[in-house]
């Protein structure tokens, strides 16, 4: 239906297509529309971002026109101020808005419709039986009730971000959790390769040398049978030569020659194996890790002049307690002074090792272990990273970490009662094991090889707790 007021209905049809407002400057284009000046300099603008190189055309007609090609519509614009005097003549200018059918400022709100009616309205069959209120009164309680649901759901908002940012904890958690054990996994099974090769060239060189000891032993077999078979060969040929002859020659030298007949006695060849098939099962150690690693166990035993004056070492060498007091020891430039550390006695530069320590669990436990570089600094405060000279693990607080950086959290399944400590010095890895159930908890790849020799290393953090070194059986 059309508006009653032709003033609106004038003014509904002096709007803007691009920005459905009232027109500002309004300007026209070749085809005859009517636009804002700054909403088609807008439009042109956006055209040619989205489509250089093709023509712009009129956002009613699709007539194509030049850009900057309108001009001032000076009689619209004329007209746009003749209808705002026109409402204020009328008094249409006043606050608020009008009811469309009376021309009646929408003052009421009525509760059943849930929309804004004039004084008239309120009067009409169609509202004369419902509960209406004020406009402002209706808008003051609702906006109540809106900001009471406003602060509702900020209060969700905010859970659901809690939510989410702990759900991105957990992707980041386990992702780190999972790249760690992605590492172990490529570790053992890289070596368990070396292992396999190992093995399988050590079966194959004593394959090899048997090879070679059953082919002499057989040449020496053929040997002593070609001789055998050319003695007996010259005896027949001396017995048939006798048979040809007369009765005095045959007899002549006979006793002899029948005497070498009857004391010739074929010599049987040495025994000699006749299979090897089963001979080289392959060995089942080599998917054992405890045994494999067995073959590295290297004894490890501490350097007294490298222990920090709070640790009390074991008459054998391989046990050390954190104690109070302090010791009175001399002092020199391989005692640490300040932290609570203590080296191997042998440094390690070649080869593969394997060691395992018994190590306190629980939650007054605190220790570190692993290997240090022998030039490490052994005065002062220093860092515990790899780039510091050091590989390790430690507890604290029933919480262990691998020494990275930044650190990385680990999750053996079970707290170690004995860590196991396996180094490859010419592939430069640290990997560390649960040494009862051989699981996994940490490697590190430290590179190709070590630049210099490396040292078991301890430290003991909390007093009373000891460590002790399993001695190499």
């Amino acid at each position: 239906m059309a508006s009653a007021n032709p003033v609106e209905r004038l003014q509904n049809e002096a709007l803007c297509p691009i920005c459905l407002e009232c027109f500002t400057e309004p300007v026209s284009i070749d085809c005859g529309h009517n636009f804002c000046h700054a909403c088609i300099s807008r439009y042109c603008e956006t055209w040619e971002e989205e489509s250089p190189g093709h023509p712009i055309q009129c956002p009613v007609c699709k007539r194509k026109f030049k850009k900057n090609n309108f001009w001032p519509n000076w009689q619209l614009a004329n007209m746009l101020e003749n209808i705002l005097e026109l409402k204020t003549a009328r008094g249409e200018d006043r606050a608020g808005p009008f009811c469309q059918h009376h021309q009646e400022q929408l003052k009421l709100f009525c509760e059943e419709d849930g929309k804004a009616i004039c004084v008239v309205c309120r009067e009409s069959q169609e509202h004369r039986e419902h509960r209406v209120a004020p406009v402002e009164e209706a808008a003051q309680k609702y906006k109540t009730k809106v900001q009471q649901a406003l602060t509702q759901l900020r209060k969700e908002m905010e859970a659901a971000k809690r939510l989410e940012a702990k759900e991105d904890r957990k992707i980041k958690e386990w992702q780190e959790k999972v790249q760690v054990q992605r590492q172990i996994i490529v570790s053992e099974f890289e070596k368990i390769r070396q292992f396999l090769t190992e093995e399988e060239k050590l079966l194959l060189e004593k394959l090899a040398t048997e090879e070679k000891d059953f082919v002499q032993r057989v040449q020496a077999n053929l040997t002593d049978l070609s001789e055998q078979s050319s003695a007996l060969g010259k005896l027949i040929a001396e017995l048939e030569e006798k048979c040809r002859k007369s009765s005095v020659e045959l007899l002549k030298g006979v006793r002899h020659s029948l005497s070498s007949a009857e004391t010739i006695k074929l010599r049987e060849p040495e025994a000699t194996p006749t299979e090897v098939k089963n001979r080289y099962k392959f060995p089942e150690h080599c998917l054992d890790m405890k045994k494999m690693l067995q073959r590295f166990k290297t004894d490890v035993t501490l350097d007294p002049e490298t222990a920090h004056v709070c640790l009390e070492l074991s008459k054998d060498r391989r046990g050390v307690r954190l104690g109070e007091p302090q010791r009175a020891v001399p002092s020199h430039a391989k005692r640490f002074d300040t932290y609570r550390c203590v080296l191997g006695a042998a440094g390690l530069r070649t080869g593969r090792h394997y060691w395992e320590v018994e190590v306190e669990a629980g939650d007054k436990a605190y220790w570190t272990l692993g290997v240090a570089r022998g030039s490490l600094r052994r005065k002062g405060w220093f860092s515990m990273e790899q780039e510091e000279g050091i590989w390790a693990v430690r507890l604290i607080r029933g919480q262990y970490h691998a020494h990275t950086c930044p650190e990385t959290r680990l999750s053996p399944s079970r707290s170690p009662q004995l860590l196991g400590i396996f180094l490859d010095c010419d592939g430069g890895s640290i990997t560390f094991y649960e040494a009862e159930g051989m699981e996994p908890i940490f490697s590190f790849a430290a590179g190709p090889s070590f630049p210099e020799p490396l040292y078991p290393f301890f430290w003991l953090m909390c007093p009373g707790t000891s460590l002790r070194v399993c001695p190499t059986v």
